[in-house]
């Protein structure tokens, strides 16, 4: 099994992260979207798309920052990272980059958040 080497991560870092997602939510692009970007086109498109609709679940979001705000998250936020032709992206934990940068957003403490980790 895999041992994973956990670096503390900042929310500014995560929002200017990008990701392996160019498109997202029915938002076309051909370049990788940071965190903040993504964070950007869930916060527009969320409103408008119906469960029945969100075939790739992408509304967990919404539960995330439920649970996040609540205190029921019980484990810390960790963000799985690659390297593809040197470009460093998020592979992993991109719902929970959003839920957590939604939460900095309504202006909840990072103190009061789940800690934020990288897995490098």
């Amino acid at each position: 099994m895999p041992v994973m080497a956990l670096r503390p991560f900042s929310a500014e870092e995560l929002a200017e992260t990008p990701t392996l997602f160019a498109s997202f939510m029915g938002h076309v692009d051909t370049s990788y979207k940071t965190l903040g970007q993504l964070r950007a086109i869930y916060r527009e498109r969320s409103e408008a798309l119906h469960a029945a609709e969100d075939e790739a679940e992408d509304l967990r979001v919404d539960r995330f920052i439920d649970d996040m705000e609540s205190g029921r998250w019980n484990a810390d936020v960790v963000m799985r990272i690659g390297v593809f032709d040197a470009a460093v992206l998020v592979i992993d934990g991109i719902h929970r980059g959003i839920a957590y940068l939604a939460c900095i957003e309504k202006g909840i403490s990072p103190d009061r958040l789940p800690a934020l980790h990288v897995d490098c």
